[in-house]
């Protein structure tokens, strides 16, 4: 069990360091790590709680370069979704989503490197309120996938004008507000336990270590690096999004894909035989 904490702590350290200075990546790297650990059911929830402890420093010591103004038009977008996106969990072809999102995904992030060496023309939102659409989206998608929102938030917030340094800083406000607003909608759904409590503390800790570095690094590390970068991860996460959870299983199986509720369902059961020595 020790082991298993220092585990989700390393993880969290990476995910928190990679997150606070791309900007994002943190929940994708994270989940697979979260299911292979502790079930499906509590990866989700984790993926809520951890991301605070990368997330909270970077508002803190990030500040100046939070851009308040549309942070507060994407929270008006967020704060809906993630409610909705808690109570739809399970009722949504996770499928399809993730192979959706993973095409957007790899055709902004070529789109973003290319443009860092051909003189292309960068893409401009048509006003604020676009930022409280997206948000809607990205909260939905968050609640439901327990990952995948960064990307598109960072999409938007470059198309707002925002550049690499300013859009990093502001998706951890961003990623602080969602992963409040998917605690409560999990609360609200009764799907949080205190079983998660030392788990979420041991990758809270690693989180706010791997954040405390990537701060160091964001600071220091020039425009142009961060975009190549963030570009790259981008496409990455994207090709994981596509190959990964559109995977040849569900087109070979004979067998119908089963709901994400029943799976968290069955392990739910098997969890309360065993604790009742069944």
């Amino acid at each position: 069990m020790n082991f298993q904490y220092a585990e989700i702590a390393l993880a969290a350290f990476i995910a928190g360091t990679i997150d606070t200075v791309v900007g994002f990546g943190g929940g994708l790297l994270l989940l697979p790590i979260l299911v292979l650990v502790v079930g499906t059911f509590d990866a989700v929830m984790l993926t809520a709680l951890i991301p605070l402890g990368w997330n909270i420093p970077r508002i803190v010591l990030l500040r100046d370069w939070i851009d308040w103004e549309k942070t507060l038009w994407f929270a008006a977008g967020i704060l809906p979704g993630a409610l909705l996106g808690g109570q739809l969990l399970g009722q949504i072809d996770h499928s399809a989503v993730r192979i959706g999102i993973g095409c957007v995904m790899i055709l902004f992030g070529g789109y973003y490197i290319l443009r860092l060496y051909v003189d292309l023309p960068g893409e401009r939102i048509p006003g604020l309120w676009v930022l409280a659409v997206v948000g809607l989206l990205t909260g939905g998608v968050s609640a439901w996938l327990g990952a995948g929102n960064g990307p598109l938030q960072t999409w938007a917030l470059d198309a707002s004008g925002l550049n690499a340094h300013q859009a990093a800083a502001t998706n951890g406000a961003l990623g602080g507000i969602t992963a409040a607003a998917r605690c409560l909608a999990y609360g609200l759904a009764g799907e949080l336990h205190a079983g998660l409590i030392p788990t979420a503390a041991a990758g809270i800790a690693g989180a706010v270590a791997g954040a405390l570095i990537g701060v160091r690094y964001a600071r220091r590390a020039k425009d142009s690096t961060l975009e190549l970068v963030v570009g790259l991860a981008i496409v990455l996460a994207g090709v994981r999004m596509f190959f990964s959870f559109g995977g040849a299983s569900s087109h070979t199986s004979p067998h119908p894909p089963v709901p994400v509720a029943a799976v968290w369902q069955i392990e739910h059961i098997s969890q309360e035989k065993f604790q009742n020595g069944d």
